[in-house]
């Protein structure tokens, strides 16, 4: 059997059976990260800071969160589309159009599961599995390896046009976003804190042993790290 690039048992990234197992695995991680962005909402004990600005975008809008966080990832698209499009693959265009939509199925049925007026415990049970959720969801999309998210994407473009290291241009993004879905109407509290800081050891050793899987199931063979 040929070898080449949409060989479906060929080795490239690119070939039909790797695209197929990541898109797969995208998808997995898109749904779980919706649930964990749902958790967040209705939880309503402070939000991460891109969810933050999502229900303050969704307050002024007049929107539901789902509608809110789609246009958010659109507007974000469209920005890395100009400045930066190499940053843009398949689990870009995946994320991007369908995040919001999984997120709003989960809140309406967190909203049935969870009543009218659930108490503090229970709010607190629902943003801890918000946090879980989100560093499983998105080290399940990082760990596919077929692009970021928007806003991502963008962060990484604008660390690289202005020069200022990726871990401080990400701080200033976040904070961005924290006081402006504050001001706009979104839910800024302790769970914000947790956002920042939770969902991060969460995603990062998910990607780590999630990766050199997929890679296996994809028939991919992964180059290994240049020695130092």
């Amino acid at each position: 059997m040929s070898s080449g690039v949409f060989s479906f048992w060929g080795k490239g990234k690119y070939t039909v059976r790797s695209i197929i197992i990541r898109c797969i695995v995208i998808m997995i991680g898109v749904v779980i990260t919706g649930f964990g962005a749902a958790a967040y909402v209705m939880a309503a004990l402070g939000a991460d800071p891109v969810t933050a600005f999502v229900q303050g975008m969704g307050v002024q809008l007049h929107l539901d969160f789902g509608m809110a966080m789609n246009i958010f990832n659109i507007v974000f698209f469209v920005i890395i589309l100009i400045l930066n499009r190499k940053m843009i693959n398949i689990g870009t265009v995946l994320y991007t159009f369908t995040l919001g939509t999984f997120s709003q199925i989960f809140i309406d049925m967190l909203g049935g599961m969870m009543g009218p007026d659930p108490g503090l415990v229970i709010k607190i049970v629902v943003l801890v599995l918000g946090t879980l959720a989100l560093g499983v969801g998105l080290g399940f999309y990082q760990s596919a390896e077929l692009g970021c998210g928007p806003s991502d994407a963008f962060n990484q473009t604008m660390a690289k046009l202005t020069k200022i290291p990726l871990k401080w241009e990400r701080i200033i993004f976040d904070a961005v976003m924290v006081l402006g879905g504050f001001l706009m109407g979104g839910t800024v509290f302790f769970g914000t804190i947790l956002g920042m800081v939770g969902v991060g050891p969460v995603m990062a050793p998910i990607i780590t042993k999630l990766g050199p899987v997929v890679d296996k199931w994809a028939g991919t063979v992964r180059e290994p790290e240049p020695a130092k």
